[in-house]
């Protein structure tokens, strides 16, 4: 299946692990920016209980367990986070060493209130939630299948969960452009007058980028690239107005496609590193069986997590640069 050498993963296997979970990659918008093909829809029955038995596998070995849940949109499988997280939970009962977190990325169509309550029960309690801007930019860019605008419901979905009482962290992720640009200070005093005060929501303020989609040329992206210092200047219009901030200024920590332990397990079993490229060959990095091992290609890992043995910043902040087409062997 694989070419090159093989493994079954063990040699990649420490008392950490992190796993992107997608549930489906099929998606209830078409937001213009996106660049996943949605051709497979749910997880597989066989590769989702390969997951349950790949955890089964690791439980006494493991110290730190993450599951992120990204798609595709994972609330269109919300029995399907709800069974994997009952079967953590037994395990976390037999496993008590194993601290746990977990965390969604969604686009918060069908996050109503009820449906946010049900996955703080059962222990997601991280979510990232993108915005391109105020009602007028947003409607543009992210979409129904039909066309229609999202803004209001989604915004609706996203304010009323202030109400909920509890520990939980959502993350505003704004796209700017050079579009939307002129509009974002007036977006920012929308979230302050939204979410000011309650340090569980936080702003992350970012610049739009090319990630591959079939509409890429269309964008009409900063020219100043993710280091466009117009960026900054709205992160510190936020902070001026007391609103918490996802802070991109931390102690210097590899990217998660970097780090050995962390594995993008696909609908249909496919094992990625990187949630974007996701059909570069070098991206396919193996398959996981229904018994729960992974059947691995040892050089395409290797290549993903080489800034572990060089110790090279940039290798580790992004394994993704340099990366050699159609992929490294």
């Amino acid at each position: 299946m694989f070419p090159s050498k093989k493994t079954d993963g063990t040699c990649f296997a420490s008392n950490r692990l992190a796993l992107i979970l997608f549930s489906t990659e099929a998606c209830n918008l078409r937001c213009v920016y996106c660049y996943e093909k949605r051709e497979n829809g749910r997880m597989k029955a066989p590769v989702l209980r390969g997951v349950k038995n790949l955890l089964k596998r690791r439980a006494g070995d493991l110290e730190d367990l993450s599951i992120s849940w990204f798609g595709g949109e994972p609330l269109l499988t919300k029995d399907v986070v709800e069974d994997m997280h009952g079967y953590v939970h037994s395990l976390l009962v037999a496993y008590p060493q194993i601290r746990f977190n977990a965390d969604m990325t969604t686009n918060a169509y069908l996050l109503s209130r009820e449906v946010f309550e049900d996955l703080l029960k059962i222990g997601v309690t991280k979510y990232q939630i993108s915005f391109d801007g105020p009602r007028e930019w947003h409607d543009r860019k992210c979409v129904l299948p039909g066309g229609h605008g999202t803004f209001d419901h989604i915004w609706k979905n996203v304010t009323v969960l202030r109400q909920v009482s509890g520990r939980f962290k959502v993350i505003l992720r704004i796209h700017v452009d050079e579009d939307n640009l002129e509009a974002i200070p007036d977006f920012i005093v929308q979230c302050k007058d939204a979410f000011g005060g309650d340090s569980r929501f936080q702003l992350f303020i970012r610049a739009l980028s090319r990630l591959g989609g079939s509409s890429d040329h269309q964008l009409r992206t900063l020219k100043g690239g993710l280091e466009d210092k117009r960026i900054e200047g709205l992160r510190k219009l936020a902070s001026s107005m007391g609103l918490d901030q996802y802070s991109t200024k931390k102690p210097f920590t590899p990217c998660y496609a970097a780090r050995p332990y962390s594995f993008i397990v696909r609908a249909d079993g496919r094992i990625n590193k990187c949630s974007t490229i996701l059909e570069h060959p070098g991206n396919q990095v193996g398959y996981l069986h229904a018994n729960g091992t992974m059947e691995l290609n040892k050089q395409r890992m290797l290549a993903w997590i080489r800034g572990i043995r060089t110790g090279d910043r940039e290798e580790l902040s992004c394994p993704l640069k340099g990366f050699q087409d159609p992929c490294v062997e």
